[in-house]
Formats: C-alpha cells, sequence, structure tokens
C-alpha cells in the first residue's frame, strides 16, 4: 500500500528537486516527509559496487550480530563511521533548488498552533 501511494504521489507530483538527486515532498498532517529513495539507491549502489565498503557493511551486520553482554562500548559505531565517510550522507541541493525546496515545505508545514499563554493574552487583552 506505501509503495501504491508513492508511485501515485510520483505520477501527479513534480519532486521538490530535480537534480542532482530527485527528492520528493509528501504532506502529512503533522508535517512533511522527505521521499529520498533516489540518494539512498546512488548510497546503496556505492555500497555494492566497492568491495571495501561493502565488507565494511558486513563487518558491521557481524558485530551486530553478535550476542553478549553489553558493556557500554559499540565498535560498529566506528565502522559506520568509515562506511559513511566512504560512501556520503549529505544530499546536495544547488541554485535556485533551495528555494525550490524551502517553498515546498513552507506549503506543506502545518499551521502553527497558539500556544495557551497566547491565548490567554489575546483574552485577556479583548476582556
Amino acid at each position: 500500500m506505501n509503495r501504491l501511494r508513492l508511485y501515485l504521489h510520483r505520477l501527479f507530483r513534480r519532486p521538490a528537486v530535480t537534480g542532482p538527486t530527485r527528492i520528493y515532498v509528501r504532506p502529512i498532517p503533522t508535517g512533511a516527509v522527505l521521499d529520498l529513495e533516489h540518494f539512498l539507491t546512488d548510497r546503496l549502489t556505492a555500497i555494492a559496487d566497492d568491495p571495501d565498503l561493502l565488507a565494511l557493511l558486513l563487518e558491521i551486520a557481524d558485530q551486530r550480530g553478535t550476542t553478549g553482554e553489553y558493556d557500554g562500548w559499540a565498535p560498529e559505531q566506528l565502522l559506520m563511521e568509515r562506511l559513511l565517510s566512504g560512501v556520503g550522507y549529505e544530499v546536495p541541493v544547488y541554485g535556485d533548488a533551495v528555494a525550490a525546496l524551502a517553498d515546498h515545505l513552507r506549503a506543506v508545514a502545518p499551521a502553527p498552533v497558539a500556544s495557551i499563554p497566547a491565548q490567554r493574552r489575546e483574552g485577556g487583552a479583548a476582556a
């Protein structure tokens, strides 16, 4: 069902950012969802194509699967840092696409809810 909703959204909406990585913005009742599938697909492909990065990922998976007492130190975090530095984790947005993404996010942002103190001030001023 989620996949169908994603395809319908992409069919009828243009991406907020078209390049170098497409980013779609979908409104939800409490905010927005950023669709970063293209970015993640590129990153996972980079891992699959690079034997060193793939070995790092497998080592992380192996260490996470090891059963034993947790001593407060997670060695896979160091491996994760190495993997992320090799693959990258930032989504580039250039030029006019920055403003377009901001406009899309503003358009789907939920309306601000007045806080109780502000409502009391307004009610007190009117009385």
